[in-house]
């Protein structure tokens, strides 16, 4: 070894280093011939396994399942609760005065509840249509849907005259019939939370606003905190942004797009005071609807 050069040296070691890999080879392969069938098959499937998690070969019956994060935006949700709920609501229109001279006059908004045409709103706004008799005008009334579409309304006869909520119906004639009305998802008005984020839609031409839920009063008393059992029921929700327009009937949405509130003369003065979805279904109930 002392009489090798530094080259005679390396090429040794390079070869060492060959013999023994083959070697190494040749006894691992033994070793695996030797071995119980279970030991290989166990091998087997780890490595079918994993390459099933990285790719899926053309001869792969089973599909590779992968996991996917998906971040998802404030604004996507704001936009799709939007455009979930811009079909459903209305602007109704009353047309004030004689058939010779009458003018038109935007009321307030309604909300869509199913595939008839059926349309909630606030009560004091077919109250601004009256007769000389002060009882609402029959048909006195028309919906103008986001789409530009306008149709006639008439209202329920089974309205209760002391009702918060009261029910329209479009009318329908040879050339509207096959209308298409997109009913609008009532939420369960209890999951209602302080501080998450809301939309508001209202206004003859539908606008939009963002905010919070500021405040909850639960049975008349204002809450900051989760209430008990007894305090459950939500009797109106606050937000830090106003309906568009100042409009009665306008809706309170949350970010999955379904209404939780809505605006109407029996929640206060203020435009950003809303009284839950619940009576929506409340004056169903009552008005046998």
């Amino acid at each position: 070894m002392e009489s090798l050069t530094k080259q005679q040296i390396v090429l040794l070691t390079l070869l060492v280093s060959f013999i023994t890999s083959i070697a190494t080879g040749i006894i691992t392969v033994a070793l695996m011939d030797q071995a119980p069938p279970g030991v290989t098959q166990t091998i087997n499937r780890v490595v079918e396994h994993t390459i099933e998690k990285v790719t899926q070969g053309s001869n792969q019956s089973a599909a590779v399942v992968t996991k996917e994060t998906v971040v998802v935006k404030e604004d996507d949700l704001v936009v799709a609760a939007i455009e979930k709920n811009v079909k459903s609501l209305v602007s109704i229109i009353g047309i004030v005065g004689t058939p010779e001279n009458y003018r038109e006059v935007f009321l307030g908004n309604g909300l869509i509840l199913d595939k008839t045409g059926l349309i909630a709103t606030d009560a004091a706004v077919i109250k601004n249509v009256l007769d000389v008799n002060f009882n609402p005008i029959p048909e006195s009334f028309k919906a103008t849907f986001p789409d530009g579409t306008t149709l006639a309304l008439s209202l329920n006869p089974s309205n209760a005259p002391d009702a918060t909520i009261v029910f329209l119906k479009a009318i329908l004639d040879d050339k509207t019939k096959n209308s298409v009305f997109t009913p609008a998802a009532i939420a369960d008005s209890s999951s209602v939370k302080l501080g998450q984020s809301i939309v508001i839609l209202g206004g003859e031409k539908i606008a939009v606003a963002t905010g919070i839920v500021s405040n909850i009063s639960y049975d008349g008393a204002v809450g900051t905190t989760t209430p008990s059992k007894q305090e459950s029921k939500i009797s109106t929700i606050k937000t830090d942004a106003s309906v568009p327009n100042k409009a009665l009937g306008g809706i309170l949405v949350n970010l999955s797009g379904d209404v939780v509130g809505i605006h109407v003369t029996a929640a206060g003065t203020l435009d950003n005071v809303f009284l839950p979805s619940a009576v929506i279904s409340s004056a169903k109930v009552s008005s046998k609807i």
